[in-house]
């Protein structure tokens, strides 16, 4: 598929977005608080993983599927930033955006997938609202219910497996969640426990139970699931490529 990139969009444009119907992703140029939005390989993989989403496993911009939707592309924007550094899990930063924020904030990055709702405190720009437990989810019609907000959960729990697992995020963590992506299983208004329940059937599918063991207490953790001990069938519609 053609995508098309706008940059320089608007005057003192302070985001970046995909927009699915015009297959675009625009970058503003920043203003007071945010700028160098192309400068950020991770935002950059961030927009184009919306194309991706699109076109494999598309899913509602509203609440839990909306998160999903944002949190897949943090998922892959992450990769692609750990790929350009070299950075395996277990050191890696996690953080979206680091770039991305300027000098007299105070904040460190857009997002933290380590310890999301602690990127940034600025007492003008506002508090990092993200959340990292379930137990901190709540229904809302602010951000389409939630998209950037409630994305830490799933977000903590890639952060959690990959960690988990070591090595390098795409090994594992990152092949179980393409191959979910590409499943057929994620509908549209897929929740984040069908979304859990999906990443478990294919941990088994390409790798074993023990994979898929650390994938439940990774979602586990974040409170998506509750019973870490219990086995799950595996469905057989998971494949590599």
């Amino acid at each position: 598929m053609d995508v098309i990139s706008t940059v320089h969009f608007g005057k003192q444009y302070e985001n970046a977005f995909w927009d699915p119907e015009k297959l675009q992703m625009v970058f503003g140029d920043g203003g007071e608080f945010l700028n160098n939005f192309v400068g950020c390989i991770d935002v950059i993989g961030h927009e184009l993983t919306h194309a991706v989403t699109t076109n494999t496993s598309p899913l509602d911009y509203f609440g839990q599927a909306g998160a999903l939707n944002e949190h897949i592309s943090d998922v892959f924007g992450i990769m692609v930033k750990q790929d350009a550094q070299d950075e395996k899990s277990p050191v890696a930063d996690w953080l979206i955006g680091e770039d991305c924020i300027l000098p007299g904030v105070k904040g460190t990055a857009l997002r933290s997938m380590k310890e999301p709702g602690t990127a940034y405190d600025d007492p003008i720009f506002g508090k990092d609202p993200q959340v990292a437990h379930m137990k901190q989810f709540k229904t809302t019609f602010e951000d389409n219910g939630g998209v950037h907000i409630f994305s830490g959960i799933p977000n903590r729990a890639f952060y959690l497996a990959s960690n988990a697992f070591g090595g390098y995020s795409w090994e594992k963590a990152g092949k179980i969640w393409w191959a979910a992506m590409r499943s057929g299983k994620i509908k549209p208004r897929c929740t984040f426990k069908e979304f859990a329940d999906v990443t478990m059937d294919c941990a088994k599918e390409l790798f074993d139970d023990k994979t898929a063991k650390v994938i439940k207490k990774a979602w586990a953790d974040v409170g998506v699931l509750d019973d870490v001990g219990s086995e799950s069938t595996p469905g057989n519609w998971c494949g590599v490529l």
